[in-house]
């Protein structure tokens, strides 16, 4: 494959997530983001509009973009003969499997990353299904997020000793019912049980759990300080495949973490982790390991965040090379 010219890359998103930004970075390419507030068919078009001015007057070599969105996805791809770049997918859960489980989006989805040049998976086990449906896969897990070490909680809020922010965005692979179950063990523990995420797009009533403290959506700066200032961080999925972005983010804090005990997750985070069951006993039992021994876990991530990072340099390096760009930048 020819080498691309220098500056002849972009990543486009149409959503506002920690891995588009990081893997930019770690390419070292131009990052837009055309995120826009309002009903779907109004963000839509406005990111259409955006999207093809963006490749009429930047004419890039190479477009890296990340699905979700499937919109995106298939304007990209049909653009390809008119505006000739080399499209590389990075495709998170959704973008590979179907989790509402339909079988038409599943053979959508298969298209589409048939079609692509390159699909950015993050674990070996979604390589193999991009294979399988005739794609070409490359693995590449999220380069860690920045994570301020400045970012202030907002004044009269502190968070104290025993403490523990679960990262949770209420969706159907987060068993949020089990966290707040063992929450009432943690609390009468001493523990005190942060919890991200808008709940109230599943209808729930913060007075109905009085063992939580439910943050709703909080910006990403105090967002940024609860990972600082806690002691422990909790992530859990229920699919086997997802690697969690409030894994990366508690270790880009070197915050211990407690995360869902499954091989994606055991076998890239190696260091400064607790893994769990999704039952109550065996979350709250690995919160309070993972507390009794964060100075331990602590020092754990500080070994292996250097180890993950020249990783990630590798990896950015050859995956631009498979897309035909100078890997030196």
């Amino acid at each position: 494959m020819t080498v691309a010219r220098n500056g002849a890359a972009v990543w486009i998103t149409w959503e506002s997530q920690p891995r588009n930004r990081s893997m930019a970075r770690a390419l070292s390419i131009p990052i837009h983001e055309f995120v826009h507030a309002g009903p779907r068919h109004r963000r839509h078009l406005r990111a259409v509009v955006r999207t093809l001015r963006l490749l009429i007057h930047a004419r890039p070599a190479v477009v890296f973009a990340s699905n979700p969105s499937l919109v995106l996805t298939c304007l990209l791809l049909g653009g390809q003969p008119f505006f000739r770049f080399r499209l590389a997918l990075d495709a998170h859960y959704g973008g590979v499997i179907a989790v509402t489980g339909g079988r038409w989006l599943q053979r959508i989805l298969d298209f589409l990353n048939r079609r692509a040049d390159i699909v950015i998976v993050t674990n070996a086990n979604h390589a193999d299904r991009v294979r399988r449906i005739g794609g070409r896969p490359f693995v590449c897990p999220d380069p860690l997020p920045e994570v301020p070490r400045d970012a202030g909680l907002p004044a009269g809020i502190t968070v104290p000793d025993k403490s523990v922010l679960f990262v949770c965005s209420y969706e159907v692979d987060e068993p949020y019912d089990a966290v707040f179950e063992a929450a009432r063990s943690l609390t009468g523990k001493g523990f005190t049980v942060y919890v991200s995420g808008n709940y109230r797009r599943v209808g729930l009533n913060p007075n109905d759990f009085p063992q939580v403290s439910l943050l709703g959506f909080v910006d990403r700066t105090v967002y940024h300080a609860y990972l600082r200032n806690v002691a422990v961080v909790l992530d859990l999925t229920t699919w086997e495949d997802c690697l969690v972005c409030g894994a990366y983010e508690a270790m880009a804090a070197e915050t211990p973490c407690v995360l869902s005990e499954t091989r994606a997750l055991t076998s890239l985070f190696t260091h400064g982790a607790v893994f769990t069951s999704h039952d109550p006993r065996s979350i709250a039992d690995a919160v309070t390991e993972a507390y009794e021994r964060r100075e331990a876990l602590r020092a754990e991530i500080v070994r292996w965040t250097p180890l993950h990072e020249a990783a990630i340099r590798q990896c950015a390096a050859t995956l631009r090379c498979a897309v035909g760009l100078d890997p030196a930048r």
